[in-house]
């Protein structure tokens, strides 16, 4: 069912992702909220969402996000052991619990819910309780259905022993740039916090957070921690992504507030990983092992080439797919006659399974070659 359901589908200084930890917070700024009737008519009706208001969007959506709480049972720390005498057992230490939290969403009507992996993690193999809440004060305990820490998405699946339904979402297609955003979420444990933006960017890639093949969506709509594993919706109330991670001017070991540069998984992406994690099979990942870069406007001009679009291997990995059949200065143009451009290239091969055979266009010294071999499985550690 699940799959089925699916199939119809698919952090400038520091890098924080978004869950929550124990830590709570220490301090918060009020901000005024007073505002005439008539400015609230004015936001109600405000242009870009089409026939709907932005309250009617967030109605309708809202009742498929939750947020995700899990408790974890560990030692508060060696020194709250007690003293014992020379050859007396030792006393474990008392235990506590320890939380951490994030957001999510409904991805099926029998409760399988997406979040990201590093907001459940710990839970993985530590003994812990998910709880999940909904908007109507509704809570449930759930457990980890498949996750790929690679990609940072993770399925949960509420105990349901009832059978009861859940709203699930409605996904969208690919983002339009400066097209509106609207994030909900628990922001610093403040749940079901809704904010508002426009997509700065499609095809992000973080290389300090994330693989070059995981596709971010960014936004300036407000993220903090806490929001992790949280939808970003279109202005139809479609899900675009799955809130991630914020870029920071904090360099300290605390994290800094949102400045407006927070990034979603790309829903497109996301729906593709769904897929395979909803078959319950681990994800292999696929490698071609080169290095490559965007040519710059010298090499794009010498070559006769449009700016944006290739890519020129720099390096080939004595390990990689790519051994025997590319050589360092080869432009490839051409995926199975797709068009590479610098920001999809990696995605495009991440989206292909080990041992899928493909075929590229190159340009190799002046000339048009085409090579074809078949991909291998991503070694550890690469």
């Amino acid at each position: 069912m699940l799959q089925k359901v699916i199939k119809n589908l698919i952090v400038i200084g520091s890098i924080w992702f978004l869950s929550v930890g124990c830590g709570g917070v220490t301090a918060l700024s009020a901000l005024g909220t007073a505002g005439s009737a008539a400015a609230t008519k004015v936001i109600e009706h405000s242009a870009g969402y089409g026939i709907q208001s932005p309250h009617t969007i967030i109605s309708k959506v809202m009742p498929s996000v939750v947020t995700i709480t899990v408790e974890l049972k560990q030692p508060i720390s060696n020194s709250a052991r007690r003293f014992v005498k020379p050859g007396e057992p030792i006393i474990p230490a008392p235990r506590e619990n320890q939380f951490s939290s994030g957001t999510g969403f409904v991805l099926h009507e029998d409760g399988f819910i997406v979040t990201n992996w590093h907001v459940i993690r710990n839970a993985i193999n530590n003994p812990s309780l998910i709880r999940i809440g909904f908007s109507n004060y509704a809570q449930y305990e759930a457990t980890v259905y498949n996750y790929d820490a690679t990609s940072d998405i993770a399925i949960l699946k509420i105990k349901n022993e009832e059978g009861e339904k859940f709203p699930e979402v409605t996904w969208g297609s690919k983002p339009l740039l400066g097209g509106h955003a609207i994030i909900i979420g628990s922001p610093i444990g403040l749940d079901f916090s809704v904010s508002f933006g426009i997509i700065s960017a499609v095809d992000r890639t973080i290389m300090r957070a994330a693989p070059p093949f995981v596709p971010f969506v960014q936004t300036d709509a407000s993220m903090n921690r806490g929001n992790s594993g949280g939808p970003l919706f279109n202005a139809d109330g479609e899900v675009i992504g799955i809130n991630t991670l914020i870029l920071s001017p904090n360099n300290s070991q605390e994290p800094g507030g949102s400045i407006g540069l927070g990034f979603a998984i790309d829903g497109q992406y996301a729906k593709d990983i769904l897929t395979r994690l909803a078959k319950g099979n681990k994800i292999k990942w696929s490698y071609m092992g080169i290095h490559y870069r965007l040519l710059d406007h010298i090499e794009t001009k010498n070559n006769n080439l449009e700016f944006g679009k290739n890519v020129i291997i720099v390096q080939i990995a004595d390990n990689g797919a790519a051994v025997g059949h590319l050589v360092k200065g080869d432009i490839i143009q051409k995926l199975d006659g797709e068009i590479v451009r610098h920001t999809n290239f990696a995605s495009m091969i991440a989206r292909r399974a080990p041992g899928t055979i493909i075929k590229l266009e190159v340009l190799r010294d002046g000339k048009i070659v085409e090579v074809e071999f078949a991909l291998m499985e991503r070694p550890k550690g690469s």
